[in-house]
């Protein structure tokens, strides 16, 4: 796997890793770990103990559109922050309602500021 780097690993008993080429964009997701059959064909423990390459990550989630801390968005919904603003994410922390469930993901601004990330657009990326 020439150019490919670690970027996710998840799984129970069926461990898949996702690997991304910065260089062409490509993405593919393999086995790494299979706990249901003791023979271990299906284990690759080259790929399984590979660490996840952070920087490249941050790439492969800006490629698929997501909002990352330090990145500089501009606010086009919503009603607390004005439309137009243009500022940098500090920090995105999930809000939960009174009763302990998930609403949604907040983008916290250097400027104290906070609103939904779906109320954000990319302009640029973090450094």
């Amino acid at each position: 796997m020439e150019g490919f780097f670690k970027v996710k690993q998840s799984g129970g008993s069926y461990v898949v890793a996702v690997f991304y080429n910065p260089y062409t964009g490509e993405t593919r997701s393999e086995c790494v770990r299979d706990y249901d059959y003791c023979d271990c064909s299906r284990d690759n423990d080259e790929l399984y103990n590979m660490p996840i390459d952070e920087e490249v990550r941050s790439l492969w989630l800006h490629s698929q559109g997501q909002i990352l801390a330090g990145d500089t968005v501009e606010v086009f919904k919503g009603r607390k922050v004005p439309r137009g603003t243009i500022a940098t994410v500090k920090s995105i922390r999930p809000y939960y309602d009174r009763y302990g469930r998930w609403v949604a993901d907040y983008a916290y601004f250097t400027d104290g500021q906070r609103t939904n990330i779906e109320n954000c657009r990319l302009l640029l990326k973090q450094a």
